[in-house]
């Protein structure tokens, strides 16, 4: 086996132009495959990282009440039942908030803006504060309660500066108009060409304007150490919850046997829009065809939950270009038989001489077979790194923050996510092509009696 492998290794190098030739597609199609599923995951993990920091988490739980005059408050005054359902996967928790929030009005002099604000406990989510991306200001005395932080764009369009006060003008839970003064301390770098921009102030003061006690919280924000776990994790919390109160129904939970699958899928998607409205700062809701319930509702939603139509678009594009790299592998195929007949018959003489050493069918048909796999081999280690390079060059690149694509990015930069078991298929359909590709040659080619090979002149 050691001498095939030698004869095939010297076949290599004798024919540069060949190997280099077909080497070169197929390195070209592993580069394309690798990048392009290189993009689709670091994209994937990219819009759930700008998910997780613009929502506060991966994982959120709200609660709502259903009041008598026929609205749903979003609103959550003990956390107990959530303690419990929480406590069989603390471990895989990095840390959870309470939170408040509201789209609120903001005002300064004439001019005015849409603003969502998200009510923080400062005092315990000082590491929060710390990472906040600070354009001007500054973070470190928020002991006042009227303290407030806005997006630098919201700010600009106000034409407030550091120091001055605002107002903010909200709705209650409960529907009411209400307004308060803050100072605005800091300015943050926003996020709007996500579609979301977010302001932040102290929870009690939010709590008060909403129409809240202190302690009381809209949304539950949970960090994992690992988002991988992040849908078990949730179906345990879900479970938890589920067994101790009332319970909105998730989009993902599977139908029974007995449920109505179109009006079933209509209402979980309703709850589900209910929730991420939630999420959004919407305090109350119309209870109309709903059934009501007693305390509070409970409602989980994860980042998975949310990115529904992004995982499927990823998947779409991952098989698109499987697809693509399979057609040009089919396409550099046919170039690979079509150069293993022609090698065939530049080296009748030579397989001629190597039967008549007395060389085995098997062990030349198995030269071939080793020459189209080292080829493909070497086509697919340039492809990656070539790929590597491609990757490398790109993800340099730094794109302006006002730039549609800025969704897709972590700090301005495109990211890309090499899963190994994705090379590692691409690989291995790369070498059964190679194989199948060279197979019929090299079967040729060990058929050959010597005698006849040898007295053979082309």
């Amino acid at each position: 086996m050691k001498n095939i492998v030698k004869i095939a290794f010297r076949n290599i190098k004798r024919q540069k132009k060949r190997t280099f030739l077909l080497g070169g597609a197929i390195a070209f199609g592993i580069l394309i495959i690798t990048v392009l599923n290189g993009f689709t995951g670091g994209l994937t993990d990219n819009i759930k990282e700008n998910f997780s920091a613009i929502f506060g988490g991966q994982i959120f739980i709200t609660g709502s009440e259903i009041k008598d005059s026929g609205r749903i408050v979003s609103v959550i005054r003990n956390d107990k039942i959530i303690d419990e359902a929480v406590k069989p996967v603390k471990d895989e928790i990095k840390s959870a908030h309470k939170h408040s929030r509201a789209l609120a009005e903001v005002i300064f002099g004439s001019k005015t803006d849409r603003q969502r604000i998200d009510g923080i406990d400062w005092n315990v989510e000082k590491d929060f504060a710390s990472s906040l991306p600070i354009v001007e200001g500054s973070v470190k005395d928020l002991s006042n309660p009227k303290v407030i932080i806005l997006p630098v764009s919201t700010a600009k369009r106000l034409g407030v500066e550091i120091g001055e006060s605002i107002l903010v003008r909200l709705s209650t839970i409960t529907g009411q108009q209400n307004v308060g003064d803050f100072i605005l301390v800091a300015t943050v770098r926003d996020q709007e060409s996500m579609g979301i921009s977010t302001g932040y102030a102290n929870i009690d003061y939010l709590n008060s304007l909403l129409g809240m006690t202190p302690g009381e919280f809209q949304v539950y924000n949970i960090y994992l150490k690992s988002m991988e776990n992040m849908d078990s994790v949730g179906d345990a919390i879900y479970a938890g919850l589920k067994k101790r109160a009332a319970t909105e129904e998730r989009l993902v939970t599977t139908p029974t046997a007995n449920d109505n699958s179109d009006a079933t899928d209509s209402a979980r998607r309703k709850n589900m829009r209910r929730s991420f409205a939630s999420l959004m700062g919407s305090s109350f809701f119309n209870a109309k065809n709903i059934e009501p319930w007693e305390g509070t509702k409970y409602s989980l939603i994860t980042l998975n939950d949310m990115m529904g139509e992004v995982t499927a678009m990823v998947q779409v594009i991952n098989t698109i270009g499987l697809g693509i790299f399979v057609l040009l592998l089919i396409i550099t195929m046919v170039g690979v038989t079509n150069s293993f007949r022609m090698t065939i018959l530049e080296r009748v003489r030579e397989i001629g001489t190597m039967r008549a050493i007395g060389m085995q069918r098997n062990s030349v048909r198995n030269i071939f077979l080793l020459e189209a796999f080292f080829t493909a081999l070497a086509g697919a280690i340039a492809g990656l790194i070539a790929a590597g390079v491609v990757m490398f060059i790109v993800s340099r690149v730094t794109f302006s923050s006002s730039s549609f694509m800025w969704f897709f990015l972590r700090n301005g930069r495109m990211t890309f996510t090499v899963v190994p078991v994705n090379v590692l298929v691409n690989l291995v359909i790369l070498s059964l092509l190679s194989l199948l590709a060279a197979w019929n040659p090299a079967k040729k080619a060990s058929k050959m009696e010597a005698a006849q090979a040898l007295r053979t002149e082309y």
